[in-house]
């Protein structure tokens, strides 16, 4: 279906691929994945758009080959329909194309437009349009997204909107669908539904994504891209990830001892030129030079290391004190966060109400104490993400600079080259520069690959400040946080980060699903760990044990 063949790409900034080759066959649900910044957006527009860019090698796709492509920002519309409408739309446009065709067919003998009518009909059964609206309904009630099927679409949520724009690729049914980070602002029951959707979906799939519940639960191809080349892997990513972890420990192994011989042949090199350039005998010159060709020789064949990129992520969260040197946690804002006093809550909602063009939150009362870590969940459009902007407002008012604030990554930025990773990467930079202390976090796990996704999990727990994290990665929030806030229904309601994990557990899936792939992550690191230090059979000992667990 989709073939690279020798593809190399660049920007002017940026060199991105170098002959690279890979398949897409048709029913492969294949995940594209790689670090922030690596080309893998780039990589789709390849395939959507290749006759507006300079490359060199082949990319060979079907001919007739229908694609849509889910943008990794998706502009919500203005248009006033209802979510239904909006999904039925294309269905009742190629309806009123049939019609007129079909009209004309009666007033004229056009063999063209007895083509059309054939390629049309062809169309209207291979989508079975006639089954629309159940088909619809159904499609909804699977997403759960059935009791927004007669809201406006311009009143539905980011997340709903973007999940809503898959459900309407799917119901077209083309050849590839291609997902850019479809799981970017989806809330948790969204997410679960997407996982089923994809799984449940016998049409050609290729999704971007940095998703470790949809890479541990779907996908049966990996197209990994790493220092400007793809390796692709028919199978799991639970399995991608062992063959890897094999594959690197045995290269490293042999380039070990590569690296041995070419030192002993540069000692010879350094040995005879000393002795060529003491006694200035023409054949030892001959000698250093015939073996200085080899050993560049050598040095071509040896290549990259097995390691191609540092995936090293060093975040590290200051407060005030840390920053001064002195110990504790400055005062807590006042008015309506807190009192003030030192032993005040680090943030203090009491009957607080927010409300827009309709109300959002109402009378919610909660506080988190100083050195806190919690998340703030919800379904999309609860209204966390403007909790967070109004609590940002209050604690500037009061102490400005006391609180530093991560602004969700929602638009596409014109002209901007780098991707949402590599803006969220930025902002976290920005927020470890500068001392706070207190952390107002909204979605920053969004659009980071995973490597960068464990290093800020590490980076809140060390973190000795407060944190509010508004998050749908079910990861972070286990991983990072003490303790759960609900929203729902315009309140809210308390968990232990440990109660919250077990109902999702009992509530989605069979087994622990996260607990699975945290110690997965976990040998992952401690195999790496050990291959970076040249302890093979341990690195080989540690992989062995954690198939086994």
């Amino acid at each position: 279906m989709i073939k690279f063949e020798n593809v190399s790409f660049s920007f002017p900034q940026k060199d991105l691929y170098e002959d690279i080759s890979f398949s897409i066959e048709a029913g492969d649900h294949a995940a594209l994945i790689g670090s922030n910044g690596c080309g893998k957006s780039s990589l789709i527009r390849l395939i959507t758009d290749r006759d507006h860019y300079t490359y060199d090698g082949i990319i060979r796709i079907e001919p007739g080959c229908r694609i849509s492509c889910i943008r990794q920002f998706v502009e919500h519309t203005s248009e006033e329909i209802t979510s239904f409408d909006y999904l039925a739309a294309p269905f009742l446009s190629l309806f009123a194309r049939f019609d007129e065709v079909c009209a004309r067919l009666c007033d004229e003998e056009d063999p063209e437009l007895q083509t059309q009518y054939d390629s049309l009909m062809s169309e209207l059964d291979s989508l079975d349009a006639y089954n629309y609206e159940p088909n619809i309904r159904k499609m909804l009630s699977s997403a759960g997204l059935d009791n927004i099927a007669d809201t406006p679409v311009t009143r539905i949520s980011g997340g709903e909107y973007k999940l809503l724009c898959i459900l309407r690729s799917m119901l077209m049914k083309p050849q590839l669908l291609i997902m850019d980070e479809p799981d970017v602002f989806l809330d948790f029951e969204n997410l679960v539904s997407l996982t089923r959707m994809i799984n449940r979906y016998d049409g050609t799939i290729l999704a971007v994504t940095h998703s470790r519940l949809l890479l541990s639960q779907c996908f049966d191809k990996i197209l990994d891209i790493e220092n400007k080349g793809i390796r692709e892997f028919p199978g799991t990513f639970a399995e991608y990830s062992t063959w890897i972890l094999e594959t690197k420990i045995g290269l490293f192994e042999h380039c070990r001892d590569f690296d041995e011989f070419i030192e002993k042949q540069e000692d010879i090199v350094k040995r005879v030129g000393e002795l060529a350039s003491a006694m200035a005998i023409p054949r030892l010159g001959r000698q250093v030079k015939a073996r200085a060709t080899y050993l560049e020789r050598l040095k071509k064949m040896r290549g990259e290391d097995p390691f191609l990129e540092d995936h090293h992520h060093a975040f590290r969260f200051l407060t005030s004190a840390q920053a001064d040197g002195t110990s504790g946690i400055s005062p807590a804002a006042g008015g309506d966060l807190g009192t003030g006093s030192a032993s005040a809550p680090a943030i203090e909602l009491k009957d607080f109400s927010l409300s827009y063009d309709r109300e959002i939150l109402s009378h919610l009362s909660f506080s988190v104490q100083k050195g806190e870590k919690v998340a703030l969940v919800g379904a999309n459009g609860t209204g966390k993400s403007s909790l967070l902007r109004e609590i940002y407002a209050m604690l500037e008012k009061d102490v400005p600079g006391k609180a530093g604030y991560f602004r969700q990554v929602i638009t596409e930025q014109d002209g901007d080259l780098l991707s949402g990773g590599e803006r969220c990467l930025m902002q976290l930079e920005r927020l470890c520069e500068e001392p706070h202390d207190i952390l107002l976090l909204d979605e920053p796990t969004s659009h980071l690959d995973i490597h960068a996704q464990i290093a800020l999990e590490k980076a809140i727990r060390e973190y000795t400040g407060t944190v509010l994290m508004v998050s749908h990665d079910l990861f972070a929030v286990t991983g990072s946080t003490d303790r759960v806030l609900i929203l729902e229904n315009g309140t809210v309601r308390e968990m232990s980060g440990r109660s919250y994990r077990k109902s999702v557990y009992r509530n989605y899936f069979d087994s622990d699903v996260f607990e699975t792939e945290r110690r997965r992550i976990a040998a992952e690191i401690r195999v790496s760990n050990l291959i970076r230090a040249r302890k093979f059979d341990e690195a080989r000992r540690e992989l062995s044990e954690s198939l086994s667990l």
